[in-house]
């Protein structure tokens, strides 16, 4: 029996009783998995249950799970949402969704009258969407909505302090199902040499099991397999393994080659869509580099860059509970144990970090005032004065802070609100098409792929008349598109394959949504 089971009856009468809930369960525990089906099966529920999740390939991937547990195919009695893709129907119950969705779920249905409760997971990550999300429920229920039932859930939050600021009750579990022996291992090479000096040693130490290795972004996994493989042959280990890679770009065909079975040994190497919700078969070692790419807000570009940064112990806390899933596992820890203690204990919220502008935008559209929403850590007053300044200037709110008939159209875009405003104009001028294009190229990761050496190649010369890097990037993508986007090929022309196809998926969806606000022209 998971963990999560022995305090069942304790959720459900804290939910009865308060309506609000902090639920702390250790990684492994269930709690992303059983939670929903608890309140289903409770008779809580009634109608939809939302679970709010970090990122994409969790939500979908334990909407597969749960309805795989239910009988039922997924769309059916569970679905799932995200930015770009769905799998709902007029039947489905447990609706997973990325949270940055739930803000705009009410703006075309702010009572929320087919939910009947909200699960918001993985709070620890303290995302600025998961922090909105978490003051629009409790709003929710404090104004129309009392009824509505509202669970956050993590493995590493202070569970009292959260508590505390919610007036609720917390439940919480610490069992966990294996044990875990953490290793520190200092490096102060490449990280990826680091990753493929542990597995050497795991391998040749004679441990079973499938190997989950963490790391920041793309370039660094790929840079990572190679060295490993190389470390592999250098060893002389003649074991049969599979190197895969696991992050958000890649297609859910190619995501769920790293979470399937294998005939042979598998050593996966991730971001950290790993690290929170999902179970990966098999897995009984990790390998940590202590890396992850944050968001920051750059003041250059006027919207949020992702940053490599080392994480807080808390993530590496999650990322450890990994390998102890399914069988005892091992951690080994790219960092000494002086570093680790100087890490803080959790990472510092986005809500204190980041542009608010979008979260105002959302806020107009609901009708309601930043200053009078109950935040569990409400914003600096001059971090909304800013993004009011900036909404001002882009003419999507007016002096009184209501919504202009331009930022009403800004606020149906599922972007940063500067690149919502290209949209709108360029629907104007009549070259929306390519404005979509652009807006995916700036708001996406870059397309130049690094040489072996760190450094960057442009992969394709500028034209005398190129007058703006965003055309420099748009000649990259037009290049990669005629390279049907195959990686050798791509890599080749200093392109970053799957940049270049998550920028065409990214422009897609921009399209649809734009045509979906009623923009037009080009």
């Amino acid at each position: 029996m998971l963990p999560i089971q022995v305090v069942r009856e304790r959720i459900v009468s804290q939910l009865e009783r308060d309506g609000r809930l902090v639920l702390a369960a250790p990684t492994g525990s269930g709690k992303t998995t059983q939670t929903p089906r608890i309140l289903l099966e409770s008779g809580l529920a009634s109608r939809q249950i939302l679970v709010l999740q970090p990122r994409r390939l969790a939500a979908r991937l334990v909407a597969r799970r749960v309805a795989a547990e239910l009988g039922s195919e997924v769309g059916d009695l569970v679905g799932y949402q995200t930015r770009n893709d769905s799998r709902l129907s007029a039947r489905t119950r447990i609706r997973f969704i990325t949270d940055g969705i739930f803000a705009r779920l009410l703006q075309s249905n702010p009572d929320l009258d087919s939910v009947d409760a909200v699960l918001i997971d993985e709070f620890h990550e303290r995302s600025l969407a998961t922090d909105l999300a978490v003051a629009l429920a409790c709003r929710l229920q404090q104004q129309s909505r009392p009824d509505l039932k509202l669970m956050v859930m993590s493995a590493t939050l202070d569970a009292a302090a959260v508590a505390s600021r919610l007036k609720c009750q917390t439940v919480e579990t610490t069992e966990r199902l294996y044990p875990i022996d953490i290793h520190y291992r200092g490096t102060s090479g490449p990280v990826w040499e680091g990753a493929a000096a542990a597995l050497s040693e795991l391998l040749t130490r004679g441990d079973e099991g499938d190997v989950l290795a963490f790391m920041p972004g793309t370039y660094e996994i790929r840079r990572t397999i190679e060295a490993m493989q190389q470390a592999v042959r250098r060893a002389g280990i003649s074991e049969s393994l599979t190197f895969l890679p696991l992050h958000g770009s890649l297609s859910p065909r190619q995501q769920d080659a790293a979470l399937e079975g294998s005939g042979n040994r598998k050593i996966i190497v991730a971001t950290n869509v790993a690290e929170t919700s999902i179970t990966i078969p098999g897995v009984c070692h990790v390998i940590d580099s202590g890396l992850a790419r944050q968001h920051k807000h750059d003041p250059n570009r006027g919207i949020d860059v992702l940053l490599v940064e080392a994480i807080s112990r808390a993530s590496a806390q999650q990322r450890c509970g990994r390998a102890g899933r399914t069988a005892p596992g091992r951690c080994i820890r790219l960092w000494s144990e002086i570093e680790q203690d100087s890490r803080p204990e959790l990472s510092t919220p986005e809500i204190l970090r980041l542009d608010l502008s979008d979260v105002l935008l959302q806020l107009a559209a609901l009708g309601i005032d930043a200053a009078e929403l109950p935040w569990l850590e409400p914003p600096a007053p001059t971090a909304i004065a800013r993004a009011r300044t900036l909404l001002t200037g882009l003419g999507a709110i007016c002096s009184d802070g209501g919504l202009t008939e331009i930022g009403s159209s800004m606020a149906k875009l599922p972007m940063h609100p500067r690149l919502a405003r290209l949209l709108v104009e360029a629907s104007r001028r009549r070259c929306l098409n390519r404005a979509t294009l652009w807006a995916a190229l700036i708001g996406g990761r870059s397309l130049r792929s690094r040489t072996r050496s760190g450094a960057t190649e442009t992969g394709a010369a500028a034209s005398p008349d190129t007058e703006s890097d965003i055309e420099v990037l748009e000649q990259l993508y037009w290049r990669a598109v005629d390279l049907g986007f195959a990686v050798p090929a791509c890599e080749a022309a200093g392109i970053a394959a799957n940049a270049a196809r998550e920028v065409q998926a990214t422009a897609q969806l921009y399209r649809d949504r734009a045509g979906a606000a009623g923009l037009t022209g080009g």
